[in-house]
């Protein structure tokens, strides 16, 4: 059993995990070092040789664990960093070398950290409450691993609460942005956008059965060849909030339903 040396009531233990060589888990309702300071444990496979991090400038409301990712390093999205600006925490695999990574324009409720990703030699981060084109509309900022590099990314088509952001990741040289409340084919019906490691090449995915309500790109994924994206909400064989999960070319063609027998009210593809 994964546990760390103690918990306490509402901690959320599990948020968020990662997974390379090593494992982490995000604890953002921790209150360590104040009132939802948040907290992450590193782990080996086995789940022994637990290690506690919290960030060097730990404080109330940071929910740090709110999010999480793992390749050769370890990412920490802690959103409620300065007034809800946020930030990004990026350690060494044994929890060492913190790097605190920041947009350059953050403002305050962006989100930043919401959700982040690691892949591709690259940390990828989402901001779903930017307002660059609108009120939440969102944004996601790509980085070198030592914070540098910054290329920050809005959708073309971005509006109000779109929320672009919300979910994000990275590998096989892209990066893949959900925005779960865009409104393609109706309220939240959602949508997901796919780039270049360097910011260029947009891609805009919407599935050929979108509906109101699905909120496509509720989480996302990226494999050697695939892109797999979760409408949590949508409806299949007349079973209302089944959720389906998709996959796609990595230009986001050839798209296919992962074929599930479910329940009603399963919320498969739920984050």
């Amino acid at each position: 059993m994964f546990a760390p040396t103690s918990l306490g009531t509402n901690d959320r233990f599990g948020y968020s995990v990662g997974a390379s060589s090593k494992i982490i888990v995000g604890v953002p309702y921790n209150d360590a070092n104040g009132n939802q300071s948040g907290s992450a444990v590193i782990f080996d496979e086995d789940g022994t040789n637990p290690v506690v991090l919290a960030p060097s400038d730990a404080t109330s409301n940071k929910y740090f664990g709110w999010s999480c990712a793992a390749d050769t390093k370890f990412a920490v999205g802690a959103y409620g960093d300065t007034n809800f600006q946020g930030a990004v925490y990026v350690y060494d695999l044994d929890g060492t070398n913190e790097v605190k990574v920041v947009a350059a324009q953050r403002g305050n409720s962006d989100y930043f950290g919401y959700s982040c990703a690691l892949g591709s030699g690259k940390l990828a981060v989402g901001a779903p409450y930017d307002d660059d084109n609108g009120s939440a509309s969102g944004s996601a900022y790509i980085f070198n691993l030592d914070g540098t590099g910054e290329i920050k990314l809005t959708a073309s088509d971005g509006s109000n609460s779109d929320q672009f952001g919300r979910s994000i990741a990275i590998g096989s040289n892209k990066v893949v942005v959900g925005a779960q409340y865009d409104d393609p084919t109706g309220s939240s019906s959602g949508k997901v956008y796919v780039y270049n490691l360097d910011g260029t090449g947009e891609i805009i995915i919407t599935p050929s059965d979108a509906f109101v309500g699905d909120q496509f790109g509720a989480a996302v994924a990226v494999g050697i060849d695939k892109i797999f994206v979760s409408a949590r909400f949508a409806e299949e064989d007349g079973a209302s909030n089944t959720g389906i999960i998709y996959s796609y070319d990595l230009d986001g063609t050839n798209e296919v339903k992962l074929p599930l027998a479910v329940e009603n009210s399963d919320y498969w593809g739920y984050e």
